[in-house]
């Protein structure tokens, strides 16, 4: 095959393949839709609410160092999660798979007299606004528990 010798068109064969099998990898790679979620800005619902506590009482500074050391992120990150929080928003928690569903867990939020993480949990969970995610808490608060 083209004046070369056994070993050497084995050698160009296995070569050709080689190229061949990296080539249609690399075009089904790039038929990959890649997306990125940036795990970072997960913030736990209870840093939510007392985050915002501070935001209400002028304090971003301390509500950026509490962001910053309990979600264990870096500082312009605990700053953007603390302007979306000035700015009425919510941000996922962490997902919890044990304690029960959503009016369980806000049923035992309210017991504990933390209503502000239930109205964070309610919000972030569900993607309700804040007026919706008190009805529904005063709803569950009417409710005798089952």
């Amino acid at each position: 095959m083209f004046g070369l010798d056994a070993v050497e068109s084995i050698l160009l064969v296995l070569l050709l393949v080689i190229i061949g099998i990296g080539i249609s990898r690399w075009i089904r790679r790039r038929k990959v839709v890649r997306i990125y979620v940036g795990l970072d800005h997960i913030t736990p619902v209870g840093v939510q609410a007392r985050a915002h506590d501070l935001i209400e009482a002028d304090r971003l500074r301390d509500a950026v160092e509490l962001i910053r050391k309990e979600s264990q992120v870096s500082r312009q990150t605990a700053v953007e999660v603390a302007e979306v929080l000035r700015a009425g928003g919510v941000l996922p928690g962490f997902p919890v798979f044990d304690e029960g569903d959503l009016s369980t867990r806000v049923r035992k939020l309210i017991e504990a007299g933390s209503r502000k993480e239930a109205v964070f949990l309610v919000r972030s969970t569900e993607d309700m606004s804040q007026s919706e995610a008190e009805a529904f808490i005063d709803s569950l608060s009417r409710e005798p528990n089952t």
